[in-house]
């Protein structure tokens, strides 16, 4: 069974995730039942940086666990949005990874062209699967790209799959042969 993607969108701006469900929905993408809290808290709690937020480690802890479960659950390719994970170190965003195995990571950043996107992020995501967007789209424009990339990505499967149906016809078509 093909792993089902990830859409990571670590910002650096924060998006309104609500108002692109329909956008995304064309796409074949879901929002993950994770409330806006949540999402707040994973990225304060993989950045460790819950004191200066004012809170307690206990009141973020396993916020992106939840996150990552209702993503799991949705059984869908799900696109989900952490602007605070743009300023993650390396190691914090290896961890942040380490919750979404099972999943095809497909990151989105809308840092535009002026400034560099986060090579904590770029080095641990296999090329090809980090996608720079401008800095100034609408909700609804960052929706229907997001939609963009999911189609092409299951484009990019559906073309794997056929050329491994073609090599195996060609193999059974010579045995045939034989």
């Amino acid at each position: 069974m093909a792993k089902r993607l990830f859409l990571l969108h670590v910002g650096p701006g924060s998006v309104d995730v609500a108002t692109m469900t329909d956008a995304l929905g064309l796409g074949g993408v879901v929002v993950p039942d994770a409330t806006a809290e949540d999402l707040e808290h994973a990225g304060i709690e993989i950045r460790r940086s819950h004191k200066a937020a004012g809170l307690k480690r206990k009141q973020v802890e396993g916020a992106w666990a939840r996150v990552c479960r209702r993503a799991r659950k949705a059984k869908h390719d799900c696109f989900v949005s952490v602007p605070a994970f743009f300023d993650a170190t390396p190691e914090q965003a290896a961890l942040a990874l380490d919750g979404l195995d099972g999943f095809k990571v497909v990151l989105v950043l809308t840092s535009g062209f002026t400034v560099e996107p986060p090579a904590a992020w770029t080095s641990l995501v296999k090329g090809g699967r980090t996608h720079l967007l401008p800095s100034r789209l609408t909700d609804a424009q960052l929706a229907a790209q997001v939609a963009r990339i999911a189609l092409i990505e299951e484009e990019a499967r559906l073309d794997r799959r056929l050329a491994k149906v073609s090599r195996r016809r060609k193999q059974v078509n010579r045995k045939l042969a034989a």
